[in-house]
């Protein structure tokens, strides 16, 4: 942290630096590893594609479809045969521990009321060269989704109410995830899932 500037004001080192996010998530107490829904496996990520059945501990997952892919994860949507419960598995390569540590915050900082807004991770399996994190199957796609979809309609043009609605809910979350004092840093269409009755960010 730098001396105060002007005006009263610290800056400091960049908050998403990997090393910086090493360091924090080292000094934990008690550590990431020890919460009961987080696993370390002294492997490689499994190699997971449709139709694979992956499994992770005790549990045995059919991987049904390929849902998206960024530069960093690909996103499965698969499920479980025994219960038919259908989930999402979102594969990091290198490993991404601070998402997860990001979500027990969430759990631990949002009123039960509110937590729905943002999405949940089951659990963390953190591997020697990735991560796999198992949460919740949203049925709707994404907001960008829903964009593209009147795009491609005559008028290419959502209607006014529809807009309205979903400023709104993205203030809204917004507005408590700051009251929780977490920054997302990559609010954007395809982060919010669209569910049953809420809009909600990943």
């Amino acid at each position: 942290m730098s001396p105060a500037e002007p005006g009263g004001l610290r800056l400091v080192s960049d908050p998403w630096d990997a090393n910086r996010i090493s360091d924090l998530l080292s000094r934990l107490r008690p550590p990431l590893t020890s919460h009961p829904c987080c696993y370390s496996w002294p492997c490689a990520v499994p190699s997971i594609g449709p139709k694979n059945i992956l499994s992770l501990g005790s549990s045995s997952l059919r991987v049904d479809a390929v849902l998206g892919q960024g530069a960093f994860a690909t996103v499965f949507q698969a499920t479980n045969p025994a219960t038919s419960d259908r989930m999402v598995l979102k594969v990091q390569k290198p490993a991404n521990p601070w998402e997860f540590y990001i979500n027990t915050c969430l759990d631990a900082r949002l009123p039960p009321s509110v937590r729905h807004l943002l999405g949940s991770i089951r659990s963390a399996h953190l591997f020697l060269d990735g991560s796999i994190m198992l949460g919740e199957l949203h049925n709707y796609g994404t907001l960008l989704n829903a964009v593209n979809l009147f795009r491609a309609q005559s008028d290419k043009v959502m209607p006014p109410p529809l807009v309205l609605h979903f400023a709104i809910s993205i203030l809204h979350t917004v507005e408590q995830l700051h009251a929780a004092r977490i920054i997302h840093a990559d609010i954007k269409p395809d982060n919010f899932l669209l569910g049953d009755r809420c809009v909600r960010l990943r």
